[in-house]
């Protein structure tokens, strides 16, 4: 009687303890380097988390409880990251504007490639078909890479130009025809891939620096 009670209660507190175990990921330390800047991305599944760690990057597998650091280095510490929509192609940039264009799946390095520019943020249109990068005051709309190795994979389709100062985020609208920035100009701005009349719409207003600008979904 008691002593089944008892240990019935020991099960439930070691089931308990487990579960919170599982769930309570702390985000600080790993591979003797710390955390201190950059994006963190789901792959498409919802199943790994992706994040630069120094000029590193590590992916943590959230069901299996495990991580693992890809076996290759940026130049410099990474500053960003962009995951393409079906989580093949990975992008990854460093303070400098140095990027790693990375087959995902492999975990392997396909090119290299500089902005030329620092470089706040990247990310894929929706339809994959497209980079957009906050570089500077500018932001650039590329043609977004294939997985093979290629003499030059980033080809330049449009600069949008209008900022007055650095530009801080980038986000696509669902049609990956618009998308808006936000800036350091106290502005955010919404653009167009191709010229089309009424582009771009100036939102200012604001009396700080416009961190993150987003499209509501649906």
């Amino acid at each position: 009687g008691d002593r089944e009670g008892e240990l019935w209660r020991r099960g439930k507190a070691r089931e308990r303890a487990s579960a919170a175990m599982r769930l309570s990921y702390k985000f600080s330390n790993l591979c003797g380097t710390v955390y201190s800047q950059g994006n963190l991305l789901f792959t498409p599944d919802g199943g790994t988390l992706l994040s630069p760690v120094g000029n590193r990057i590590t992916a943590m597998d959230l069901e299996a409880s495990k991580s693992a650091t890809y076996p290759f280095e940026a130049r410099g510490n990474l500053q960003c990251l962009a995951l393409s929509p079906d989580g093949a192609m990975l992008v990854a940039v460093d303070e400098d504007g140095h990027a790693l264009l990375v087959n995902n799946k492999r975990a392997v390095v396909l090119n290299h490639f500089h902005f030329k520019a620092k470089v706040s943020s990247v990310m894929f249109s929706p339809d994959g078909l497209r980079i957009a990068v906050a570089a500077g005051r500018q932001v650039q709309i590329w043609q977004a890479p294939g997985l093979g190795r290629e003499y030059a994979p980033f080809v330049l389709h449009r600069t949008l130009a209008g900022h007055f100062d650095e530009v801080l985020s980038i986000d696509w609208a669902a049609d990956s025809q618009t998308l808006v920035s936000g800036s350091r100009d106290l502005t955010a701005r919404l653009w167009s891939v191709d010229p089309v009349p009424g582009y771009p719409v100036s939102l200012a207003g604001h009396k700080e620096s416009v961190v993150a600008a987003f499209y509501a979904e649906g």
